[in-house]
């Protein structure tokens, strides 16, 4: 009886999520002054405290077994364990405390010395038993709300003498009031003298009832606060003052968006007219906006791939790429110059951030050094370029694809440390740090191929085989993860390929391959043979996709080719040299058009057998592959040492006899990309950070007397204290977060804002529900959404309107951040 909403059909995405927002509000907190259901009626059969999820006062005398969710120990909707991903378990501990429903809520804000009254009106809404008779004659039970309000007069005079005050004809509902003047003599240059601080709480003192114990709750209560005088707003003493980084900076950066209150067991919304907040009001949903991140544009730099791919001499390089370094240099000292306002700790948050800025531009141009005058760097820049140039053609079909400015610098700016293993820019941690879907994919792996192309041009011994071996690791925390990603990566992989064979041996006579290593869930682990009646190996994923493709799964989480995009069928899985002992798994397009197909395979390796012998130059992982490296001897290759191969690949001390001997072993991996950095936490990032230990030991080298060690590249689109996590994790001291934030949160030279008035904001929605299972919470606020959408879908015209403006969030409703 909640989902009522206009009968207007939505015009744009915007509206769409408004209406969303106005059902999802609906259906967990309840009506709210003014709205058409402001007098609604529930079926009695469900008691209003379980029709809605939170935003509802209970009598401060309950006992405590009526005062919590009785659905609290039920396991609801629990997916079954073969639903799952082995691995990756969904289990939720319970908490150890017990949650119970609130009683009290409350706001504090602070009063000018002028102020010497408040008025606040009380709104809420109380449920009692009814009948209901509908259009047939029938008589049904329900609950009936009746919409309630009071306004209270407050004298901030009396408040020390009189702190509880009754709110009139509510049957039991107060207000408690605190008034204390801030004396404090740190606060004077931050607060006007005379400040005072205000705490306003609503207690439902009502008689607890054990019979139609509803009754006596107060459901959608509200506190709304008037003031004749403005609002001061409340300092923000953590930032201001704090030894923490990232509190410097917000400190910084969010000056200009002041806070005006703070809730108590609930959110505070404010309202702030010509410059001054009069009005304060609690919020059981909150909601924030976030400006649209932008990438900007720099006149005068060559951004397109394809010329990039081509480009000859120290003055192409020089033409094409010197200006980003000095235009960056330029918005620096403009940024430098506008600090002339700041004062005290921002002063020396803003300066350090623009010395952050000038390390970053001097990496550039070092960047740029290199490509003018290394002939090598150069030539692995433009197969790099010409590589995921062709890719994105392929994927997206962008017929001259281009880089964005920050996937640019941040290519530039990590190539001496890739490409001089003794440069103090090998133990830096950079970490990229961009909005989601801003394009951090290909900014990392535009730095994989470089770095693939480079080691086979730096070691072009043993018939082209000395620069083979694994050279770049990406490692992801969820499966899911890597599989999304692998399609992307398998791509790149398939354009270096024809790159390298056009090349002849200049780029290695061994193939560009790449592995997915993330355990036998979604990958087998072993090739298997006739008669070892296993349901997990190659061997039989293979016999039970051909036997049966609709009913069975492909044997590679890959549904179709990553070059051309045909999808595969069981035509595109070969067991070689034979059905009964393979040691291959073979994939190929059916697309006879596709570039892999036939004779040619797919670079693809997906097996653990083959991927421990063939040690393919792109690695994809997920951090948990990583234990089996103690118990699975052959896999110790995957991090350099290899010193034996033959026709099939590379052997080490686990696989005996095996090939013949190299002239040296192969290197350990030159690049290790961490994905979503941010998930790395708790328990997991204990285990990281042991397994690292090892991990690091393996792959490091010794070079002119020095502990040479992969470069560590990281990204991530939510980040906090990053330093202290990767010190922790990676034991790397530096950490450099690019693109450095400038002392303006709006702009940092290489993204810019857009305001909400030109493109609507990601809109975030809070909800707090005290005293509910997690499980209750995330089901009642995914039903209300979907069935919403569906709603507005069908309203707009469904699939007869193509521009249906719900369509964006139809198919997923929770990208409430998603406006258009």
């Amino acid at each position: 009886m909640t989902s009522h909403l206009s009968p207007l059909s939505p015009g744009s995405s915007e509206q769409v999520r408004s209406r969303l927002v106005e059902a999802l509000k609906l259906d967990l907190v309840g009506p709210w002054p003014g709205h058409p259901l402001a007098e609604e009626m529930l079926p009695r059969r469900s008691r209003p405290s379980g029709w809605y999820l939170t935003g509802f006062l209970i009598p401060s005398g309950t006992a405590p077994e009526q005062a919590r969710d009785v659905d609290e120990d039920d396991e609801l909707d629990v997916a079954p364990d073969e639903a799952e991903v082995p691995g990756e378990s969904v289990e939720e501990k319970k908490a150890a405390k017990r949650g119970y429903f609130p009683s009290s809520m409350g706001l504090s804000f602070l009063v000018a010395r002028e102020a010497t009254a408040l008025a606040v009106t009380v709104t809420w809404g109380d449920y009692a038993p009814g009948e209901w008779t509908d259009d047939g004659g029938k008589v049904r039970a329900v609950w009936k709300r009746a919409a309630r309000e009071a306004r209270v007069e407050l004298d901030l005079a009396r408040v020390a003498a009189v702190p509880t005050v009754d709110v009139p004809v509510s049957g039991g509902l107060q207000l408690h009031l605190v008034v204390r003047e801030i004396s404090s003599d740190e606060l004077a240059r931050e607060i006007p003298a005379g400040t005072r601080s205000v705490s306003i709480f609503l207690v439902n003192r009502r008689p607890a009832l054990r019979e139609a114990a509803d009754t006596a709750f107060a459901f959608q209560p509200e506190l709304r606060v008037e003031c004749g005088h403005p609002f001061v707003p409340r300092p923000d003493l953590r930032g201001a003052r704090a030894a923490d980084w990232d509190e410097r900076v917000s400190d910084l950066h969010y000056a200009d968006t002041p806070e005006y209150a703070t809730g108590h067991g609930v959110s505070a919304e404010w309202e702030v007219v010509e410059g001054g907040c009069r009005v304060v009001r609690t919020a059981w949903i909150p909601s924030a906006e976030v400006e649209k991140t932008e990438t900007s544009k720099v006149p005068g730099v060559e951004l397109r791939m394809q010329v990039l791919g081509e480009l000859s001499g120290k003055p192409g390089v020089e033409g094409a790429l010197r200006p980003l370094a000095a235009q960056y240099r330029q918005w620096i000292e403009a940024r430098g110059v506008e600090l002339a306002s700041l004062e005290g700790t921002r002063r020396e948050t803003a300066d350090q951030l623009l010395e952050s800025a000038r390390r970053a531009a001097r990496r550039i141009d070092a960047g740029v050094d290199l490509l003018a005058n290394d002939e090598d760097a150069l030539d692995a820049f433009r197969v790099a370029n010409r590589a995921v140039a062709a890719a994105l053609r392929k994927r997206l079909g962008v017929q001259e694809p281009q880089w964005r400015v920050f996937q640019l610098a941040f290519l530039l700016l990590n190539l001496p440390g890739i490409t001089e293993p003794t440069s103090p820019e090998r133990d830096v941690v950079d970490l990229l740090f961009f909005p989601t879907g801003g394009g951090k994919t290909e900014a990392y792996l535009g730095l994989a191929a470089f770095t693939m192309v480079l080691r086979r041009l730096r070691n072009p011994g043993d018939e082209g085989r000395a620069g083979a071996g694994v050279s770049v690791i990406m490692r992801y925390t969820l499966r899911l993860l890597t599989l999304d990603q692998l399609g992307r990566a398998a791509g790149l992989i398939c354009a270096l390929e024809l790159e390298r064979e056009k090349s002849g041996m200049r780029y290695g006579s061994w193939p560009f391959e790449i592995g997915l290593w993330v355990g036998k869930a979604a990958t087998p682990n072993q090739m298997g043979s006739k008669g070892d009646d296993r349901q997990d190996t190659a061997r039989a994923k293979v016999r039970h996709f051909k036997r049966d493709p609709r009913s069975n799964p492909p044997p590679i989480p890959i549904e179709s080719c990553p070059w051309c995009g045909t999808r595969f069928s069981e035509n595109s899985y070969s067991l070689l040299p034979n059905d009964d002992q393979p040691t291959e798994l073979r994939i190929t397009c059916v697309n006879y058009e596709c570039d892999f197909t036939r004779g040619r395979a797919l670079p693809i390796v997906a097996v653990d057998e083959p991927i421990y012998r063939r040690l393919p130059a792109f690695l994809i992982a997920t951090l948990d592959k990583f234990a089996s490296l103690p118990w699975e001897g052959p896999s110790g290759m995957l991090l350099g040492g290899a010193a034996r191969a033959d026709r099939h690949g590379f052997y080490g001390p686990a696989q005996g006899g095996e090939g013949r001997m190299l002239l040296g072993p192969l290197s350990p991996p030159d690049l290790i990309i961490q994905d979503e950095l941010h998930l790395i936490s708790g328990p997991l990032g204990t285990m990281a950070g042991l397994y690292e230990t090892a991990i690091d030991g393996l792959c490091t080298r010794t070079i002119a007397a020095r502990a040479v060690r992969p470069k560590e590249v990281a990204s991530t689109a939510t980040v906090r204290r990053a330093r202290d996590q990767i010190q922790a994790l990676f034991a790397r001291a530096s950490t450099e977060v690019f693109p450095p934030p400038g002392p303006d949160r709006r702009d940092s030279f290489f993204a810019r804002t857009v305001p909400a008035s030109r493109v609507p904001a990601r809109l975030y929605l809070g909800v707090a529900a005290q005293g509910r299972n997690p499980k209750v919470l995330m089901r009642k606020v995914w039903v209300p959404l979907m069935a919403a959408a569906e709603r507005l879908y069908r309203e707009a015209g469904g699939h007869q309107n193509r521009d249906n403006p719900a369509d964006p969030l139809h198919d997923d409703p929770g990208l409430l951040q998603q406006s258009a």
